[in-house]
């Protein structure tokens, strides 16, 4: 059976202590990396919270995860490491995965697909039982685990937890549905202190064979990244060496942050503020300031943007957020008119998370002004209407877009108005979004990425009709692993002309050993894609993208061109090779497109492209439909194909 899509995770708040009633099951917390795993197709794919392929880094969790008994499935948990007495370690997890082996455990707590079933609007309490009696017919494997829950008794739960010195305990609503993002229908309750800083920097060791004394710490609040103090302790020999390495790879020369103190500026040492490290410690001085910390580990899953101070939120403020949220969430659910309602697999339990916790005019913790504003006059289409499109079609468009820099195209007063691109970030843009700071050819520049389905609210808000993506992620911007063949006809050619391009390129690259997928704009053309391994520069990708585009336009100079001058392509394709460079951008899958029609652009299948007689064939409107169809492109993101040049 085909595997699942990623789901993105459903996040805990923190909270001074756990919440009371036996509406709440209590379950112990791990300390180490949430991760969701997809079965199908015989295959097993890990993931990160931010949607990263871990697979390879987690590989000895991959065979007992295959040998579950089910068709496919979506199982969401936390990998980590524990000691003889039960403790996890988030550096003997960070040890494991830089040594390539160890004894990984997946702490296994929800469920969200089973079997073909979307078990996302059922009740928590009701996914952990699907869960254990899938466990329990398979048999615990090598590594994987239930993660147990108490009912009620959250106090004496907490207070149990931190007197073994444990990290803490997650406490969940009970007969809640899943929620992607932050919530407050799980709450976690921390034995000590906990944060994530961005390194900003390091003193050198006046010891011999120690590389640096400390690390400098910067933490993000209202919206400034500021110096938060300094961490000694907590590095073993091989951390010490590693971190080391990485402090060269990202030396900068002046600090990223001003209101570092003088005497640590004398012979402080500078880092672009990429790197995040988590800290444990006692508490905060008055300034502000990290007070008796310990470093205990590197990590990758998170994006320096993302870090921010963490605040607990009072307990009782927190469960009545909760309450509103489900009373409001009731009376949306009751009063949706019939033509409304979606397949089950996705846009009705999408609906349900964006609503506001607080009644709010707020979706998804983005607040939104003006929803009743007209984007695309010819079919009425408002900005609630664009919100509720991408909130449908989130799960099938994330694992496309999340993490890869973006260009904008917005338009303040709609479709047919006037229309500027964006792709640096500006003041008073959305947090939602995160930035990046990429080398330009002079100096450099911070881009936008996005992380989550509230990313795409917050593009709505801001007018945004076009999301473009590049051909790499933020994680390794000069790795492209994403090449795209734009097949752009003549004004006047026949769409039949353009399918029959699209299906002799994906032949072409059969022949190379590389396997494509097709994708209607939405406006005339096709894109032709075709995922890879990140093994070769942004030169060597663009090379074979112009070579290929060549090499048709000279064999059939009838039918295709290669050239951008629009004389040249009076009733020919234009196969449009330079979106392969480095910098440039293609329009990302299921993104609308600023036309009066609102189309969208639409991956489908090839026997699908055969079908269609248009580049056209949906529109905001036909979310449900593109919802209940699936995903068009099985198999994509776990192709492992390179380049046949570089011995792909």
């Amino acid at each position: 059976m085909t595997m699942p899509r990623f789901i993105a995770p459903q996040l805990a708040t923190l909270v001074e202590g756990p919440p009371e009633g036996n509406d709440w099951l209590h379950e112990v917390k791990f300390d180490g990396y949430r991760a969701v795993t997809c079965i199908g197709d015989g295959r097993v794919a890990i993931r990160t919270r931010n949607g990263l392929d871990w697979t390879d880094k987690f590989k000895p969790l991959v065979e007992p995860l295959s040998k579950l008994k089910c068709k496919n499935a979506v199982l969401d948990g936390e990998v980590a490491v524990a000691d003889g007495s039960g403790h996890t370690s988030f550096g003997a997890l960070q040890n494991a995965i830089s040594e390539g082996k160890g004894r990984f455990g997946y702490y296994l707590f929800d469920i969200l697909h089973l079997d073909g079933e979307d078990l996302r609007e059922l009740p928590l309490r009701e996914r952990k039982a699907r869960l254990k009696k899938l466990l329990a017919r398979s048999g615990l494997h090598n590594g994987l685990h239930y993660s147990t829950h108490i009912e009620g008794h959250g106090e004496s739960a907490f207070k149990e937890a931190c007197k073994h010195k444990l990290e803490g305990i997650v406490s969940k609503r009970a007969d809640d549905i899943y929620h992607s993002g932050r919530t407050t229908s799980w709450l976690k309750s921390k034995c000590g202190i906990e944060q994530e800083f961005v390194v900003i920097g390091w003193r050198p060791s006046k010891k011999a064979g120690r590389p640096f004394s400390s690390i400098l710490l910067g933490v993000r609040e209202h919206g400034q990244l500021r110096y938060a103090g300094r961490v000694g302790t907590g590095y073993t020999e091989a951390r010490l060496g590693d971190l080391a390495e990485k402090f060269r790879r990202y030396a900068r020369n002046s600090p990223p942050v001003e209101g570092i103190p003088r005497e640590i500026m004398r012979d402080a040492r500078f880092l672009k503020p990429v790197l995040v490290a988590e800290v444990a410690l006692r508490g905060w001085t008055r300034d502000g300031l990290v007070r008796q910390g310990s470093f205990k580990g590197l990590r990758s899953d998170k994006p320096a943007r993302a870090v921010v101070r963490e605040k607990p939120m009072p307990t009782a403020k927190a469960v009545k957020r909760t309450g509103a949220q489900r009373t409001h969430t009731t009376k949306r659910a009751a009063k949706r008119p019939a033509h409304r309602a979606v397949a089950k697999s996705g846009a009705k339990r999408r609906a349900s998370t964006s609503d506001p916790a607080d009644g709010s005019d707020a979706i998804g913790g983005v607040h939104i002004t003006h929803p009743e504003r007209v984007l695309f006059g010819a079919l009425n289409i408002t900005k609630q209407d664009l919100i509720d499109y991408y909130i449908k079609v989130a799960d099938l468009m994330l694992p496309h877009i999340v993490g890869r820099p973006l260009a904008l195209v917005r338009s303040p007063h709609g479709a047919g108005g006037e229309r500027f691109f964006q792709k640096h970030a500006s003041a008073g843009w959305p947090s939602q979004f995160a930035e990046i700071s990429i080398k330009e050819k002079s100096g450099s520049d911070k881009y936008l990425y996005i992380e989550n389905v509230q990313g795409l609210v917050a593009a709505a808000q801001m007018d945004v009709l076009e999301l473009h993506l590049w051909g790499s992620r933020v994680d390794d911007v000069e790795k492209p692993d994403r090449m795209v063949f734009d097949l752009d006809p003549a004004e006047g050619l026949d769409f039949a002309r353009v399918k029959e391009a699209a299906k002799e390129l994906r032949d072409r690259l059969a022949d190379l050993n590389l396997k494509s997928f097709a994708m209607v704009t939405g406006g005339k053309g096709v894109h032709v894609v075709v995922p890879l391994q990140r093994r070769h520069t942004w030169d060597q990708h663009r090379e074979f993208a112009e070579a290929l585009a060549r090499l048709m336009a000279e064999e059939h100079p009838d039918r295709y061109v290669a050239n951008m001058s629009k004389a040249k392509r009076r009733g020919k394709i234009f196969i449009d090779y330079l979106r392969n460079q480095r910098g440039s951008t293609a329009i990302a899958p299921y993104s609308t497109r600023a036309r009066p029609d609102a189309s969208v652009a639409l991956p489908v299948s090839w026997p699908a492209l055969a079908r269609l007689s248009s580049a056209r064939p949906a529109s905001v409107k036909d979310a449900a439909r593109i919802v209940r169809d699936g995903d068009p492109w099985p198999g994509y993101f776990s192709l492992r194909q390179g380049l046949p040049h570089l011995g792909g």
